[in-house]
């Protein structure tokens, strides 16, 4: 009897083993697509920079782990459904219509590919969107006197996006992972190409000016031989000696950021560093009316509590969101 006790002990702890071997081995898998597949959006002429995996692990790691933080924030799941509109407060406030509703989920290209594939059944999604706020004038409630054109801020929601659909939750956050890090490493993209692109404005803008300065010379050399010389025409020189100076020194610092592979790795790296500086995501709530009209300072309103994340890059790019649920049927709508 204990030896088979014994035996059950070893094997719970060499199975233990195996399991760790087996996520590590499963991380690391997934921790080299995550690092190809920022490399290919950032730029792909990294890959010829030596080491550029071993370099980017840590910073990749690091931002993956990161947006799996954000995803915490994120509330829901809300289930989507043209019978839960009028029901769910948080589901009006987000689709002007049940029609909108269903061509938001009919149209989305992820939902779509899994329809192609055959899918029917429960998916879980991010919902993403854009919000607008306008000022319009209505009546308002103040003590037992009806108030006639007072201004409120209406909220409503446009450009819905449906974000890594899929059957099992899990795959859901690692699609919301991958998408966030896409985002930053879009944002390295956008330095890089930026650079590249002053570069060659630069080279362009120097060979101009070299001409120039090579015909202004020598046209003042010429004029020189047959007459006195043109304080104008000198001036015109200088002047052009001087903008051709003040572009190559723009540009020699410009090769010291932007003319090997390694340079451009050093800009990815960066961005996948600091991935809390770029994109953050906090709460965002309201307090809506059955109009779509925020009532938080109107405590003789009835209104509804709508709690979303507020996703922002750079302080500057944002977006709504929030987890949904819904079903794709076996007919091209999606059921309710």
């Amino acid at each position: 009897m204990d030896l088979q006790v014994s035996r059950k002990e070893n094997g719970g702890w060499i199975r233990g083993i195996w399991d760790q071997y087996q996520a590590r081995r499963t991380n690391e898998k997934e921790l080299r697509q995550a690092t190809e597949q920022v490399v290919q959006v950032a730029d792909p002429v990294i890959r010829q920079a030596r080491r550029y995996r071993k370099l980017l692990r840590t910073p990749v790691a690091g931002a993956m782990e990161y947006c799996k933080s954000l995803i915490d924030a994120i509330p829901g799941p809300v289930v989507l459904s043209r019978g839960r509109y009028h029901e769910d407060p948080l589901v009006k406030a987000l689709f002007a219509s049940p029609d909108e509703l269903e061509e938001v989920l009919h149209i989305s290209p992820q939902i779509s590919a899994l329809r192609e594939q055959g899918f029917t059944g429960d998916v879980v999604a991010l919902l993403t969107m854009q919000l607008q706020e306008k000022t319009i004038f209505g009546h308002q409630q103040v003590g037992d006197l009806l108030m006639r054109d007072v201004a409120q801020r209406a909220v409503s929601f446009s450009n819905h996006r449906i974000v890594a659909p899929d059957a099992d939750l899990e795959r859901t956050k690692a699609g919301i992972v991958n998408r966030g890090l896409e985002v930053l490493a879009t944002v390295a993209m956008e330095e890089i190409t930026t650079l590249r692109a002053r570069k060659a404005e630069l080279q362009e803008k120097r060979e101009y000016l070299r001409a120039a300065v090579k015909i202004l010379g020598g046209k003042n050399r010429s004029a020189e031989i047959f007459a006195t010389p043109d304080p104008k025409k000198w001036e015109e020189l200088r002047k052009a000696e001087k903008v051709l100076a003040e572009v190559e020194q723009e540009l020699a610092e410009l090769q010291k950021q932007i003319t090997y592979p390694e340079q451009s790795l050093e800009h990815l790296e960066k961005i996948m560093s600091r991935p809390d500086d770029l994109l953050t995501v906090q709460n965002q709530t309201f307090r809506l009316n059955w109009m779509g009209v925020r009532v938080e300072d109107m405590p003789e309103s009835e209104g509804d509590d709508i709690t979303l994340a507020e996703f922002s890059l750079h302080e500057e790019f944002k977006r709504s969101a929030v987890m949904v649920s819904f079903v794709i049927g076996t007919t091209t709508t999606v059921a309710s």
